[in-house]
């Protein structure tokens, strides 16, 4: 079933892009007719839903063997409380990575007899972007079942916080920002930090970042996408010029801050999968069964 899930999620946009032209739309856009026309419109529907089958995958990992009475016959074995997690955690991350290689795999299959182009590099770096987020979130799911009493709490909570990533976090940067401005009078310099830096904390923005910086291959570009005002990022934050051609707007000679780069961002989205995993390891570890 969840191999069925992800080949729709994944190769209907391929199938779209070569009987109903819509890969068209973009090349017409400015992007060559590549995969990475079929990433764009890929990325946009694995954003929202790949989450959301994470999280029904490792909410009730081990909550639901507490609440069965199986948490303690498990826990008579010879293994401790952090191995039961880690084996947890192993086991339903094989669980989400499976359908979604098959996703990709199949989607491939729909390609290669076409005419777009596979650009390999943008193409494997997508799936593998793509793997890592769902592991992310397959993680969080994990940690929140761990430290909660049941299945029913860690579901509520884990689908809560994706709803608040998902729908209100992309505003929180911003209105931080102006409230930062109206109560310590921070210049709008400052206010932009404040509102890239937030946004890059949620795993689904840093997810949608890198993959827009595989598909424009500039981080710079993709960083400005995340901020309300482009041209003061670009030419004040930055030190750049903003300069917009046919492909769009472009920030030349600007010089992007070490906590905004690509190995940054990559570990602001990790931090999703190694905090509540350590937090659901110590809230599991001192609780009574």
């Amino acid at each position: 079933m969840l191999s069925f899930i992800f080949i729709v999620l994944f190769a209907l946009p391929a199938v779209l892009g070569l009987y109903f032209n819509i890969g068209q739309q973009f090349a017409e856009a400015g992007a060559s007719l590549t995969t990475d026309a079929y990433v764009r419109f890929a990325l946009p529907i694995a954003a929202p839903l790949l989450p959301a089958v994470a999280i029904v995958i490792g909410y009730a990992a081990i909550a639901r063997e507490g609440e069965r009475g199986s948490l303690k016959i498990l826990l008579s074995l010879p293994y401790t409380r952090g191995e039961l997690l880690a084996g947890k955690f192993v086991g339903r991350s094989a669980i989400t990575l499976i359908p979604v290689t098959v996703g990709f795999l199949t989607t491939l299959l729909v390609l290669l007899p076409s005419e777009i182009e596979i650009a390999w590099e943008s193409f494997l770096l997508f799936a593998l972007a793509t793997m890592a987020y769902g592991v992310v979130f397959t993680a969080f799911a994990i940690g929140l079942s761990a430290a909660l009493k049941t299945a029913r709490r860690a579901m509520a909570a884990s689908l809560g916080i994706y709803v608040y990533l998902q729908v209100f976090w992309s505003n929180l940067g911003a209105g931080l920002g102006n409230l930062l401005s109206d109560h310590a009078n921070i210049g709008e310099v400052t206010q932009l930090h404040v509102e890239l830096f937030v946004s890059l904390l949620s795993p689904i923005a840093a997810y949608r970042t890198l993959v827009q910086e595989i598909l424009q291959g500039s981080p710079i570009r993709s960083r400005l996408l995340l901020t309300s005002n482009p041209q003061v990022t670009c030419e004040e934050m930055l030190g750049g010029t903003l300069e917009v051609t046919q492909a769009g707007a472009e920030c030349t000679n600007a010089a992007l801050p070490p906590q905004y780069g690509t190995v940054a961002v990559i570990g602001y989205l990790l931090l999703w999968l190694v905090v509540p995993l350590v937090a659901g390891y110590y809230v599991f570890e001192n609780k009574d069964l």
